[in-house]
């Protein structure tokens, strides 16, 4: 039976499983709506076990991860020992054969508290502290050799933290959060900078925290960053009278100083390490490795190998994806790369170019004819080419180049932002993870910064927070499937020629 608690005259639900979520109008009453894990609750509590007391729960409010609890409880089995658990839930983001991406799931578990003893006059005394974890309501529960004897709830809410507080335009600006819900109006927020949406910020699979990062943008001078709870990525700017009115939206100031950083013009972030499949041999004893499983199209890569039997002939393959999800489809194919005849000790060494491609992962075949002897595996990181120019008055028509870009639903675009506002995407997979974005430039003399984050291209519409094609800001550490890095430029508006002639 799913577990309920009361809180601010709210009634909430922990279901046994939610799988994506149901759609939650981003304006109705909780009470007569249902949330990504809270189902509208029956009208009555489920009757307490018998043996059933009370945890009564004291803290400082408002109650954030590590904080200090103290929990009683009396009327327990006199000089018991007794566990303490913490329910919550585990999950994440869910991802199908590779490129598809299926939303959010969770399930309900639990954690140990710790082990407390139970006095002569059956009286618990015990700390905790708060755990990392989702924000809203756990249920915590006494259990003596497995049996509850009881029990409490406790509202966990957010903290928010931003460094740096100032610096030159392009500096990295960190907004660390702890405490996001789960639930779909407390699991995605969003940065507002100077009024502007930046990006979403999620921490669905760090259990609550995340990091989200920005750049200093604008004139010298301070600049309002705001933090919103959010419906589909958006803003809830009339919080005071959303369901959910009672958790924090903070607000803080970076003070932009004159110059810029000394940051190159265009760069990528560094890359993440990404996970691949182990090489698989169908030769008995022999042996195949790739001198290097990941980097940017033009790598020079050698495979290796060993076992296999001398005068064989065998060739290359790369395995890819071609086409697009808007017109014809797209079907996977395979291209050979370089030729090789096995030599008399049964070794082979084949060295081949990263051809131009898209981002992700991709097979590397080694086949003798029809037949597959052995197949590795590389990741294309996407690469920047170039902006150009990078300087000029506004309306200079601009041009960023990229290569490598993927071509799963969760990393086939990137989503621009200029000094932090919203701009739009740019999605590889129909020109092969080749990329050209033309913009003009815009704004008033000075540097600006157009920032590609990773973004969700589509999904189920059964996802409550369909937050596709949209800047994700916590990238580095919960975008689902490949951690992709963020990209940054900088152009610099020069006066206009007309005003300087005045």
């Amino acid at each position: 039976m799913p577990r309920r608690y009361k809180n601010r005259g709210v009634r909430f639900t922990l279901p046994a499983l939610v799988l994506f979520a149901v759609v939650l109008p981003a304006c109705s009453s909780v009470e007569s709506s249902t949330d990504a894990g809270a189902v509208a609750a029956a009208a009555a509590e489920p009757a307490a076990p018998a043996s059933s007391a009370a945890l009564a729960l004291t803290y400082d409010r408002p109650a954030v991860v590590g904080a200090r609890v103290r929990a009683a409880a009396s009327g327990l089995p006199p000089r018991s020992n007794v566990e303490l658990q913490w329910g919550t839930v585990a999950g994440g983001w869910v991802i199908e054969d590779y490129y598809h991406f299926r939303g959010r799931k969770f399930s309900e578990t639990t954690t140990s508290l710790g082990r407390f003893d139970v006095d002569a006059g059956g009286r618990l005394d015990a700390a905790f502290t708060i755990p990392e974890d989702y924000g809203g309501v756990h249920e915590i529960t006494a259990l003596v050799n497995g049996t509850p004897v009881a029990h409490g709830g406790i509202e966990v809410t957010q903290t928010f933290d931003m460094t740096p507080r100032s610096g030159p335009v392009g500096t990295l600006v960190e907004v660390k959060v702890t405490g996001l819900g789960w639930r779909t109006m407390e699991n995605t927020w969003v940065v507002n900078w100077d009024n502007h949406n930046a990006g979403f910020v999620s921490a669905v699979t760090t259990r609550g925290s995340g990091v989200a990062r920005v750049r200093a943008a604008g004139p010298a001078g301070d600049h309002v960053v705001k933090l919103l709870t959010a419906w589909q990525g958006q803003g809830y700017l009339n919080y005071e009278q959303s369901p959910v009115a009672h958790l924090p939206r903070p607000q803080f100031v970076f003070r932009t100083t004159p110059g810029r950083t000394a940051t190159p013009a265009a760069y990528a972030e560094p890359y993440q390490r990404q996970p691949v499949p182990e090489t698989d041999v169908s030769v008995p004893g022999a042996k195949v490795a790739l001198s290097a499983t990941q980097g940017p199209v033009g790598t020079r890569v050698v495979l290796r190998g060993q076992g296999f039997a001398p005068g064989t002939a065998v060739q290359l393959v790369w395995g890819t994806s071609e086409g697009n999800r808007v017109a014809d489809g797209f079907a996977p194919v395979g291209k050979d790369l370089t030729r090789a005849t096995v030599r008399g000790d049964g070794t082979l060494e084949m060295p081949i170019a990263v051809p131009e491609d898209l981002g992700g992962l991709h097979d590397v075949s080694l086949r003798a004819g029809d037949k597959t002897l052995a197949r590795a595996h590389f990741v294309i990181e996407t690469s920047v080419v170039g902006i150009t120019p990078l300087s000029g008055p506004a309306g200079t028509p601009v041009t960023i180049h990229l290569k490598g870009v993927g071509w799963t639903e969760y990393d086939n675009i990137y989503v621009a932002t200029y000094d932090n506002a919203y701009m739009g995407y740019a999605c590889g997979f129909n020109s092969q993870g080749d990329v050209v974005i033309n913009f003009t430039a815009s704004g008033a003399p000075g540097v600006h910064i157009i920032d590609l984050y990773p973004g969700i291209y589509q999904g189920p519409a059964t996802e409550v927070q369909q937050l596709y094609r949209l800047p994700q800001l916590t990238y580095a550490d919960d975008h689902p499937g490949n951690r992709i890095p963020a990209l940054r430029f900088m152009f610099e508006v020069t006066p206009s020629p007309a005003l300087a002639t005045r």
